[in-house]
């Protein structure tokens, strides 16, 4: 496979977390290939990716995660990126080592009502350098009580609380929650924020695209992953892919 042919030797990786809108860019043209592009120019590892629609079950028959992953194969330094798990609410994964699904659902306590847009997760375990890393990839909803329940939720014993869900963990994707939140904070009190380790602050911003002013992406780790880089590309066509700019951040297992 192409895609384990890059250089790994030491035991450094890039992962993506990018919310592609439905693949429906700001000029209103619906394209899996210009988020594939975006993609291939970073050459990750992982891309962990939200509001990407298709079918509702698991495994999917066509629909878009597999137009992307189609457009992904036609690419060069992108074809490794074979591995794919999704779940019903936008959230898909992509992986150059093997993968499995751990857990895929809703995000949302038996004892709440659902939101209008239900919001979901998606827990992957990939194997690499002969270690197990957990990666949640999760989208979280538009007002501030679906905000609170389902970070509790991702707290929990089912996701980040779970026995299973051993270091190295990853936590990633579109939280549409500011860095200065309460809801960052309790984040980052299970795990931490890479750009804040990396004294960025506030100032990288990935919404919206065109003119970010917000940073509502996030990434967070546990502490025996170590931080080599962290870029949000603002080039022409990222900031009319999509709605939002990726995060692109390289990794090192400790």
């Amino acid at each position: 496979m192409k895609g384990y042919l890059m250089d790994h030797s030491d035991s450094s990786f890039t992962i993506v977390t990018y919310n592609v809108h439905r693949l429906i860019g700001n000029d209103r043209h619906t394209s899996a290939l210009r988020i594939a592009q975006v993609i291939e120019e970073h050459q990750p590892d992982i891309v962990a990716l939200q509001e990407l629609p298709g079918g509702r079950y698991r495994p999917e028959v066509g629909g878009t995660a597999q137009d992307l992953a189609r457009e992904l194969a036609e690419l060069e330094s992108a074809q490794g990126l074979s591995f794919m798990e999704r779940e019903r609410n936008g959230n898909v994964t992509f992986s150059r080592f093997p993968m499995r699904l751990v857990r895929a659902g809703g995000l949302h306590p038996e004892t709440r009502r659902r939101s209008i847009v239900p919001r979901g997760a998606l827990w992957v375990e990939i194997e690499m350098y002969g270690r197990r890393l957990q990666v949640i990839n999760t989208h979280l909803g538009l007002t501030p009580p679906e905000r609170s329940s389902q970070v509790k939720v991702l707290c929990g014993p089912e996701w980040l609380g779970d026995p299973e869900c051993h270091h190295p963990v990853i936590l990633c994707g579109d939280f549409n929650t500011l860095p200065s939140s309460s809801l960052h904070k309790k984040l980052k009190d299970a795990l931490y924020d890479e750009q804040e380790r990396l004294k960025l602050g506030h100032s990288e911003r990935t919404f919206p695209s065109h003119y970010p002013v917000v940073r509502f992406d996030h990434l967070f780790v546990s502490p025996d992953l170590a931080v080599e880089s962290l870029h949000i590309p603002r080039t022409t066509l990222t900031k009319v892919a999509s709605d939002h700019l990726p995060l692109v951040v390289k990794l090192r297992l400790s």
